[in-house]
């Protein structure tokens, strides 16, 4: 073959291309072998690059992959073991590039493709993923990465190897389901429906959200996103973007009936069957109801409240069984037994205590003040949650708030608000990022280690999570074209695979990644008696301040403020690993 460049990369390497400097390029093609370290119940992860300056097909599994082309190249990659251990669990998915807002196309999707057709002088990269199970005994073992070669009907030939390490510590990460990080990524249930086109809420809704469900449970989601009113972010004003449309609206997992006589009938088997669907999961942490609070309004677009004499703009469908038409609830009076219904059925399953009813940025302190002591007058029972994008917020709500959510740099600005709140020990506290702040971030754009120093901002800070809008919010051909209104990659972790399944991104494999980090913090604060100086020395090596409550205040660019080098998170992940597997018992 003519050419073939073969080279590893660490798992947050982010290969880009397109118009880019030459020598970034050449990054991609650097190293030839690598030294990995991790625990128990964990995973050893790295990237494979390859090219040639003639066009190739490449395999990843042992299955034959023919060329459309015919008589070109074929490559297979393949792991083996070289010492005299058991073979561990190793999976390889190619790398999908995606087009990012500037035009470049930058890696992100896990693809299901078994293999691949690569053009003439581009680098493909693929990701490989060992499994180290719980119960695996600790040690260096040994391997490598071969290419095989064949075309058409010949022979295959070895024609390259990459050696790797991997070091495995006597230390056990928890089940997923144990993990302490309050993770709430928000789920989107109408939006996988019509993505993977099967009817709302049907048998095979359930079987796509199953998958959906486990790849949540896997990062240690602790929130079900519950919606119980139709349309409450107004399908994130869709109806605004006419250069490319998309579906965004999200519809109530409860339907309402009045029949003949007058009376309602609320029906909750699809709200309990999903909540049902996440307990299975170990996702039994809050159920997380929106659509009571804060419901997004674009008047001028006729998206306003149904009922004039409700302080809250609810939109509750049901059907009327007299004339077999449906209707919108319109009185404050039918809105009030609504959800009066939900706290008393809440109540009546043992799930009242989860049970956070929850705003989305609230921007009018006085209209939300106003549906905080409306519900608190018709349903004491519901808690409330709310994630708030002004600073102000924090200050006047914080206490008739249960749990309250700012974003990072409300955190940073408002700090001693939150402080105090932490050591009062009411409620829970997380912070989330969206289409802001622009550093650190999940943006397909974004360094893949801001992932990390997300969740280590977690612990800095004290509070008990993180929470994102997006796990799978999007636009009308993801695959295709993953921008909309906001920075791409803003909308989604996962990506819909044509399976029924989802499609990983290493921006979801980072964020685990960064979760595991944090949770091996956890442990080491847990048991080592030199835990906090130990932190103190992993926080100066990824920070470039002297606290992280700076992050904002310098005006400095992300580079000059934090590492954006895995080798600076890798090293702070094996210190954690060495200084756990060094204590007795």
């Amino acid at each position: 073959m003519t050419n073939l460049k073969l080279a590893l990369a660490d798992e947050d390497f982010k290969h880009v291309w397109g118009a880019y400097p030459r020598e970034r390029a050449a990054e991609a093609l650097a190293h030839t072998s690598l030294d990995l370290v991790c625990g128990r119940r964990d995973r050893a992860s790295f990237q494979v690059m390859l090219q040639a300056a003639e066009a190739f097909t490449l395999a990843v599994t042992d299955n034959p992959a023919f060329s459309w082309q015919g008589d070109i190249p074929g490559l297979r990659l393949a792991v083996r073991w070289t010492d005299d251990g058991p073979a561990l669990q190793s999976e390889m998915n190619l790398i999908g590039l995606v087009e990012d807002d500037d035009r470049l196309w930058r890696a992100d999707t896990l693809l299901a493709d078994e293999a691949a057709e690569v053009a003439a002088g581009f680098v493909q990269p693929v990701w490989v993923e060992i499994a180290i199970p719980a119960d695996a005994a600790p040690g260096l073992r040994r391997g490598r990465v071969e290419v095989w070669e064949h075309r058409l009907f010949s022979a295959e030939e070895l024609v390259g190897a990459l050696e790797f390490s991997v070091e495995i510590k006597a230390v056990t990460l928890p089940e997923p389901r144990a993990y302490r990080l309050w993770l709430d990524l928000w789920q989107h249930l109408s939006n996988l429906a019509r993505k993977h086109e099967v009817k709302l809420w049907s048998d095979e809704h359930f079987a796509v959200l199953e998958p959906y469900t486990a790849a949540l449970a896997a990062l240690g989601q602790k929130a079900i996103t519950c919606v119980v009113s139709e349309i409450p972010w107004s399908g994130q004003g869709c109806c605004q973007v006419t250069n490319y449309p998309s579906n965004y609206y999200e519809y109530s997992l409860v339907s309402v009936a009045r029949d003949a006589a007058g009376a309602w009938r609320y029906d909750f088997s699809v709200l309990d069957r999903y909540i049902e669907l996440c307990f299975a999961h170990g996702i039994d942490g809050e159920i997380e109801v929106l659509g009571l609070c804060n419901i997004w309004r674009f008047e001028e677009y006729g998206f306003g409240g149904v009922a004039a004499d409700c302080p809250e703009a609810l939109r509750v469908r049901y059907r009327d069984e007299t004339t077999g038409s449906y209707r919108y609830m319109d009185t404050c009076a039918d809105l009030t037994a609504y959800v009066q219904s939900l706290e008393a059925h809440f109540a009546a399953r043992g799930w009242l205590e989860r049970v956070r009813v929850t705003a989305d940025e609230p921007a009018d302190p006085e209209r939300y003040a106003a549906v905080l002591d409306w519900l608190g007058e018709i349903a004491p029972g519901l808690r409330l949650k709310s994630a708030f994008n002004h600073a102000a917020f924090l200050v006047e709500f914080a206490d008739r708030v249960e749990d309250f959510v700012p974003l990072l740099n409300c955190l940073v600005e408002e700090y001693e608000v939150v402080r105090r709140r932490l050591e009062s020990g009411r409620g829970r506290l997380s912070y989330y990022v969206c289409c802001a702040p622009d550093y650190p971030n999940n943006w397909l754009a974004s360094p893949l280690v801001e992932s990390r120093l997300l969740m280590w901002l977690v612990l800095w800070s004290g509070v008990h999570g993180f929470l994102r809008w997006d796990f799978t919010a999007w636009p009308e051909r993801p695959r295709e074209q993953a921008w909309w209104r906001w920075k791409t990659g803003d909308t989604h972790f996962v990506l819909p695979g044509n399976n029924g399944r989802p499609l990983l991104t290493l921006r979801y494999k980072a964020l685990q990644r960064g979760i595991q980090d944090y949770e091996l913090a956890r442990q080491l604060q847990d048991r080592h008696p030199q835990a906090e100086a130990i932190l103190t020395e992993i926080r100066t090596q990824l920070l470039r301040l002297p606290d992280w409550r700076d992050l904002y205040a310098t005006g400095q660019p992300p580079a000059d403020l934090y590492s954006q080098s895995h080798e600076d998170y890798d090293k702070a992940r094996r210190r954690l690993l060495e200084e756990l597997a060094a204590l007795p018992g």
